[in-house]
């Protein structure tokens, strides 16, 4: 199996999920690539142009896109427009539903996903690793 390269959709207000994924695949000694936007070099939200661009690259060298199912009931172009970039580049897109989230998961969301799981890391590298066979 090749190397997982992995786009994390998330937004720094949720920064706790994100990391705490992250945090998890390091503990159990996952190798992968991360394609995510670092916390330390977030994009500037006033150059949409070429935010748009970076994103759609990052997708684009991904082979497994996870978006946590909470973040589209914020009001984010951005989580679309990676969603439409994942679609459009036909990457396996993998909803996750935060532990304890009481909330729905979004259509689009649901929509976009080819599958979604609840947060259980284990189950989610096996997921992977499946798609990528």
């Amino acid at each position: 199996m090749k190397k997982p390269n992995i786009f994390i959709s998330h937004q720094w207000r949720y920064s706790d999920e994100y990391f705490s994924l992250k945090n998890k695949f390091d503990q159990l000694g996952w190798e992968h690539l991360d394609y995510s936007v670092p916390y330390h070099d977030a994009f500037d939200l006033n150059r949409k142009k070429q935010i748009q661009e970076a994103l759609k690259e990052q997708v684009r060298q991904c082979n497994f896109f996870i978006v946590f199912a909470r973040l589209a009931s914020g009001n984010s172009e951005w989580i679309e427009k990676e969603l439409q970039f994942a679609q459009y580049y036909n990457k396996y897109i993998l909803g996750v539903k935060p532990w304890n989230y009481q909330g729905n998961i979004p259509l689009i969301i649901q929509d976009s996903c080819n599958d979604i799981v609840g947060f259980n890391v284990p189950s989610i590298i096996k997921r992977i690793e499946d798609v990528l066979k």
